[in-house]
C-alpha cells in the first residue's frame, strides 16, 4: 500500500511539473496603456530554452488626448528637436487623437528560470497609424484687415521602425505573470499627411499666396521635407521625402496569464 501511494505522488508530482513546463504561453493586457484610454495586448509563446516571440497590437478611438496639459510639455520638447516643422500654433488640448499599432517582437531571456520567466532583451518592430483633427490657428490679414484663420487639420501620422527593448517579466503564483517594460529605442520612418478642407474660392490669388506664406513661417515648414498646397479646395501638407522617426520605449507594465 505504501509503495502504491508512493507511485501516485511521484505521478502528481510528475503531472504538476509537466503542467508547469507547459505553461509557455502568455496574454497579457497593457496596463499603463490603459491610462491613455487605449487597448494593448500582447501574445507570447516561448520556444526552446531562452525564446519567445510576441505579438502586440494596440487601439485607441478618436478622442480628446487625458493629461492633455502635462503632454504639451511633451510636444514642446519634440518641438525643439524637429527641424522641419513647428507646433507652437497648435491647440494641443483642443485635440482628438485615435491610434492603432502592431508590435511583433523576439525576446532572449537570461538566466536559469528560462522563457517566459526572468530578464529578457527584445528585438522589435512596430507600426504605429495616428490619427486625429488637430485645430490650428494662423494670423494673416485680408485686405488690410487682421484676420484670426481656425483650421480644423485632419491629421494622419504613420511611423514604421525597429530597435532594441530590456525588460523583465516576473511569475506570480503559476498562472500570472508581470511584464516590466524597462527602457528601449526604436528607429525608422514617418510619413505625415494633413488636411483642411475649406472653401477659399471667394478670396483671391494674392489672399492665397499670403495664406500660404504666413503658413510656412507660422509653422516653421521645410520645404525640403514638407510639400504645401492652398488652393480654392483649402490647405494641404505632405511629405515630400522620407523622414527619420526616433523614439523611446519603456516604463510599460503588463499584467499576463500564463496557459
Amino acid at each position: 500500500m505504501k509503495k502504491k501511494l508512493e507511485i501516485i505522488c511521484l505521478i502528481l508530482i510528475s503531472i504538476h511539473s509537466f503542467a508547469q513546463e507547459e505553461r509557455r504561453k502568455v496574454f497579457k493586457v497593457n496596463l499603463s496603456a490603459a491610462a491613455m484610454k487605449a487597448v494593448t495586448v500582447q501574445y507570447e509563446k516561448a520556444f526552446g530554452r531562452h525564446f519567445s516571440l510576441a505579438l502586440g497590437a494596440g487601439y485607441r478611438p478618436k478622442a480628446l488626448l487625458p493629461y492633455a496639459k502635462e503632454l504639451e510639455k511633451y510636444v514642446d520638447l519634440a518641438d525643439s528637436q524637429i527641424d522641419y516643422i513647428s507646433f507652437a500654433n497648435v491647440k494641443k488640448a483642443e485635440s482628438t487623437i485615435g491610434m492603432y499599432h502592431l508590435t511583433p517582437e523576439m525576446r532572449f531571456y537570461f538566466g536559469s528560470k528560462g522563457a517566459p520567466v526572468g530578464t529578457y532583451l527584445s528585438i522589435f518592430g512596430k507600426y504605429n497609424d495616428f490619427h486625429g483633427d488637430i485645430p490650428v490657428f494662423v494670423d494673416t490679414d485680408y485686405k488690410g484687415v487682421p484676420v484670426r484663420l481656425e483650421l480644423p487639420v485632419d491629421t494622419q501620422i504613420k511611423t514604421t521602425s525597429a530597435g532594441l527593448m530590456l525588460g523583465h517579466q516576473f511569475r506570480l503564483g503559476n498562472r500570472f505573470t508581470f511584464d516590466c517594460y524597462i527602457i528601449g529605442a526604436h528607429f525608422g520612418r514617418v510619413s505625415v499627411h494633413g488636411e483642411s478642407k475649406q472653401n477659399l474660392e471667394g478670396f483671391d490669388d494674392d489672399f492665397r499666396t499670403r495664406l500660404r506664406d504666413k503658413i510656412l513661417t507660422t509653422f516653421k515648414i521645410n520645404e525640403d521635407y514638407l510639400g504645401l498646397v492652398v488652393d480654392n479646395q483649402g490647405v494641404k501638407i505632405d511629405n515630400v521625402r522620407q523622414l527619420n522617426y526616433l523614439n523611446l520605449r519603456g516604463f510599460g507594465f503588463n499584467l499576463g496569464y500564463r496557459f
